[in-house]
């Protein structure tokens, strides 16, 4: 099976990870490589790469890197689909170079890309390659009337949105806007909920709460304003966390916190390591986890999908849906 690689050479700010893995491929003469200088290079990259027969595809890149390639793979016009069977689509292997790596995390990626690479080079050359698969439903963001349809792993809102641009704003450009500044925000606005500090003097508070009508599998949720909003694919987040706690076979992960929920730190406690909080299970709980294929909003607030921001806009309807099951390949 042959390996392909696809570089975003600005990945993580500087392209220093990137640029090491680039470095190791020289060990590897039949690998196939690509570069971009940002993800919107991607569509000419993977025609390149599926030309050459790639089955195994590694993102040299962050969460943005690898949104956009699974927009391209996934998508209709994908370079990749020849009979419209979905098992001629690659298998996607993951690298932690960018700023966001939550994916790759999730899977089992090495923290060093250039063990990671010499690990799947070996799996390859040892027919070991299906020992390692890990399967993940995809997320399809569809935006009205934004006319956006892209494929990724981690949707939120509001809060989230909000939170991302402050990591950005308080943190150099780099890994430090990555799990580090994230963990250090998210912190900071869950400990100025719980004192009851004031909003932030100079922009907008990234705690207010945001009206949105949320519906479930075709099912109308009676809460019409949210804390925080979350939809992801994957098992885990940035610093292992876990806000989800739902049951089933959905394949997204879906959790939403009403207004109050953060005065109740040994609830939020519980919600961080995936563990229901005591008040779900009482009539009017501020707390909503499920696993769906299907979220529809209706909302005017920001909206963040694996790191691409999209700013507020009034009456945007948003669908998720989960229809494609990925296989990933972890390097650990």
């Amino acid at each position: 099976m042959r390996i392909g690689v696809i570089s975003n050479l600005r990945a993580g700010g500087s392209g220093a990870r990137v640029g090491k893995v680039l470095e190791q491929l020289d060990r590897y003469p039949e690998i196939v490589h690509v570069e971009t200088e940002s993800g919107h290079g991607a569509h000419e990259a993977l025609c390149e790469l599926a030309g050459a027969g790639v089955g195994i595809l590694v993102v040299n890149g962050g969460d943005g890197t690898l949104q956009r390639t699974l927009t391209e793979v996934l998508g209709e016009s994908s370079p990749f689909r020849r009979s419209g069977d979905p098992r001629e689509l690659p298998i996607i292997a993951p690298l932690r170079t960018g700023r966001t790596c939550m994916t790759a995390y999730d899977i089992g990626s090495r923290r060093d890309a250039r063990i990671a690479v010499d690990r799947l080079v070996q799996r390859v050359r040892n027919g070991r390659i299906h020992d390692a698969i890990v399967r993940r439903a995809s997320l399809r963001m569809k935006l009205e009337p934004d006319g956006v349809d892209l494929y990724g792993t981690f949707f939120g809102v509001g809060v989230i949105y909000r939170g991302t641009l402050l990591t950005q704003r308080f943190f150099p450009k780099g890994k430090a806007q990555g799990t580090f500044g994230s963990t250090v925000v998210t912190a900071g606005l869950i400990a100025r909920a719980l004192t009851g500090r004031a909003p932030l003097e100079d922009g907008d508070d990234p705690l207010k709460i945001d009206p949105i009508s949320v519906k479930l599998d075709n099912e109308q949720l009676e809460a019409g304003e949210f804390q925080l909003l979350l939809a992801t694919t994957l098992h885990r987040l940035f610093a292992g966390i876990r806000p989800f706690w739902g049951k089933g076979p959905g394949g997204i992960r879906f959790t939403a916190l009403q207004p109050g929920c953060l005065r109740h730190p040994q609830e939020i406690a519980r919600v961080l390591r995936g563990l229901a909080p005591k008040a779900s299970r009482q009539p009017g709980s501020l707390y909503e986890s499920r696993n769906v294929e299907r979220v529809e909003l209706l909302l005017d607030c920001g909206i963040s999908l694996d790191g691409e921001m999209f700013s507020p806009r009034a009456g945007r309807h948003a669908t998720l849906v989960a229809d494609h099951r990925i296989r990933f390949l972890s390097t650990r």
